[in-house]
């Protein structure tokens, strides 16, 4: 901004102002004094500075923007002052770190969730994932933190609708991803249990089934029979026609004695009927029987993975592989793992949200950990997110009109010190003057600055 110095009008007050400002400098500041009376001092820092400078330059633009909440990005730069720059890289610290913690929190769930695909594809597409929901988490981070005047909405919108409900989301995330990490033969007991209560489930439909699906011939023989009964026989008519039906039904007293290697299809209706029944009687009994010894070996071995194992060996192949440590270079037992990634992180989270509603706290246990970290930082965040753009510093770095001044008061300083200078070098001109404190006097005026 230019400033027309023609309109400034120097008074004894500036000139005191500036003695003021120069007895200070000395006094706190002395590091200042002694550059300016030896410029090679601050010719050498800058060269260093530049030096040093490029350097983290360089080291930036390897790290991309998008990895962190820069410090400059939460401010204005019209008043920038030490505290506040000290307050805003703490703030992006905090965020940073937050958004970090969430991220590699997230990032077992995303794997799992791949898992299918093998080790290294799946590690990638986690990766892939990832890189996205942290930079979301570090755009919403700074939009909370730079709201000012004219951008209040939108960091309000930020915090409301953006950051503290993905905070919330990737906190449980994390604990579910421990979990998965941390409690995998567990959840492969219960993937095994639900298969087992699948099985027992198709036993017990198949027993019901049979139990009210009776053979077309049994119904048609209680038809029969109902009327058979009904049939009068008061006369010899009647009961002609009455023994006609009985024999079609129950054949003659001595068919009713075959042996029961005659064909079934040979016998009367309701022969035929009966030895359906007591076939279908005999196998109730025995589904029955089954399915009772089906529960009493699964609760006396205890173990679903193993009992599934041995009962329902193709089952358990579609749904667990035995992997070996190390990928199979090392020795030691193989551990069973769900194969299918997506049902391992829903029994995780099916886990997890049973653990933590119940109040299982002992039983979570790193994973609870985990998501009190993700918690305790979050919360940090957002309440340091909320608090830095409210600070009055943060809100005089915004305003235009503070720099105008700010300009002003340096710009009449310069040309007070520039005045006093030119009036210093004018009594150096004129007889009598005290050269001693003429010369004390020129090097705190002089242009050393």
């Amino acid at each position: 901004m230019t400033i027309n110095t023609d309109a400034i009008l120097i008074t004894d007050g500036d000139r005191q102002q500036v003695r003021d400002l120069i007895q200070w400098l000395k006094t706190n500041r002395p590091d200042l004094v002694e550059k300016a009376r030896n410029p090679d001092i601050l010719q050498q820092e800058q060269d260093h500075a530049q030096t040093f400078r490029g350097k983290i330059e360089q080291l930036q633009k390897l790290v991309p923007g998008f990895t962190y909440v820069h410090p400059d990005s939460l401010h204005g730069h019209y008043h920038v002052t030490p505290d506040l720059k000290k307050s805003a890289k703490a703030t992006a610290v905090v965020m940073t770190t937050s958004n970090w913690i969430d991220t590699v929190g997230n990032l077992p769930v995303f794997f799992f969730a791949f898992k299918s695909l093998t080790f290294l594809p799946a590690l990638g597409m986690a990766v892939l994932l990832s890189i996205p929901v942290l930079a979301a988490s570090n755009a919403l981070s700074t939009a909370v933190a730079h709201g000012h005047k004219g951008r209040w909405k939108l960091a309000i919108a930020a915090l409301v609708f953006g950051l503290i409900p993905l905070n919330i989301l990737q906190t449980v995330t994390t604990g579910i991803g421990m979990e998965v990490i941390n409690n995998q033969s567990a959840l492969a007991q219960v993937a095994a249990g639900d298969a087992l209560d699948n099985i027992v489930e198709a036993k017990q439909q198949n027993l019901q089934f049979a139990e009210t699906n009776l053979h077309p011939d049994i119904a048609k023989c209680e038809e029969g029979r109902q009327e058979l009964e009904a049939m009068p026989r008061r006369n010899a008519m009647e009961e002609k026609a009455f023994q006609s039906r009985y024999v079609r039904l129950y054949g003659t007293f001595s068919s009713q004695s075959q042996p029961m290697t005659v064909p079934i299809e040979q016998l009367p209706l309701c022969v035929r009927a009966n030895r359906i029944q007591a076939e279908q009687q005999d196998q109730l009994q025995q589904l029955g029987q089954q399915l009772q010894d089906f529960k009493l070996e699964r609760q006396t071995l205890g173990n679903d993975l193993m009992f599934l194992k041995q009962m329902a060996p193709q089952q358990y192949g579609k749904t667990f592989v035995e992997v070996r440590p190390f990928w199979g270079l090392g020795g030691g037992e193989p551990t069973v793992e769900v194969r299918n990634g997506l049902e391992l992180v829903s029994l995780g989270v099916n886990s997890f949200q049973t653990k933590f509603a119940t109040g299982q706290w002992d039983q979570l246990g790193i994973s609870l950990f985990f998501v009190g970290i993700s918690a305790i930082t979050s919360a940090a965040s957002v309440a340091m997110g909320i608090s830095f753009p409210l600070g009055k510093d943060t809100q005089r770095s915004y305003d235009e009109s503070h720099k105008e001044k700010v300009n002003r008061f340096f710009q009449r300083a310069r040309m007070t010190l520039t005045q006093m200078h030119d009036e210093q070098q004018q009594e150096l001109l004129e007889p009598g003057a005290d050269d001693d404190n003429l010369l004390e006097d020129d090097y705190e005026f002089g242009r050393y600055n």
